[in-house]
């Protein structure tokens, strides 16, 4: 459903098309909800119902008109007018506050206090669309090793430092052999001139 508000929103109304108005009483009819339920109702509750309930769909449009000045106000006389207006504002729109009772298992209006509890509250929880939302960073928790765990981990550091030396001595004695074997190779490569002048100077 599209909203319309206009700059003078006092005498703004909410208009529900004929489609939707249908869709909405299959619905709740559907959840044994009275066929007399109006669209701009406000279900009370948490479940998926009342949520998706276009009566609540529109109560938001109207508490997100009045969330910024009322959690600017100081004053809490202040917060409790623009509680009512958003009332009169569902009211004047052919709302009502319901809730759901089980002993009678139906929706029932609830009172005045009731319903500007529910009104002030969503006024105070509503949160600004455009405020950038910022990610908390994730708290790692860190859990203490146990005595077993910090022995095997010595033993683990202790064989890795035994397998890095035998990589080392082994890595050597392979450099000794191609160096005796370059040298050997050499030796044999060489003229009789070389070899004398190779004792020469040595």
């Amino acid at each position: 459903m599209t909203l319309f508000i206009n700059e003078n929103y006092e005498n703004t109304r909410f208009f529900l098309p004929r489609s939707q108005s249908t869709k909405v009483t299959t619905q709740t009819q559907h959840h044994n909800i009275p066929a007399g339920i109006h669209p701009s109702d406000v279900l009370c509750g948490r479940d998926k119902l009342s949520h998706s309930h276009v009566g609540n769909k529109n109560f938001r449009c109207i508490v997100e008109y009045y969330r910024e000045q009322y959690q600017s106000s100081t004053s809490r006389d202040q917060k409790t007018q623009i509680s009512l207006q958003v009332i009169a504002k569902v009211h004047e729109n052919g709302g009502r506050f319901l809730k759901w009772d089980e002993a009678t298992a139906t929706w029932e209006e609830v009172n005045e206090q009731y319903a500007r509890e529910k009104v002030s509250h969503a006024l105070r929880s509503a949160k600004d669309p455009n405020r950038p939302r910022v990610k908390k960073a994730r708290k790692v928790k860190m859990r203490a090793t146990t005595m077993i765990e910090q022995a095997a981990f010595r033993e683990a550091l202790q064989e890795q430092r035994r397998i890095f030396l035998r990589l080392i001595e082994s890595y050597s004695a392979d450099n000794e052999d191609q160096d005796r074997a370059q040298s050997e190779e050499d030796c044999s490569s060489m003229t009789s001139y070389d070899k004398s002048d190779w004792d020469f100077y040595n």
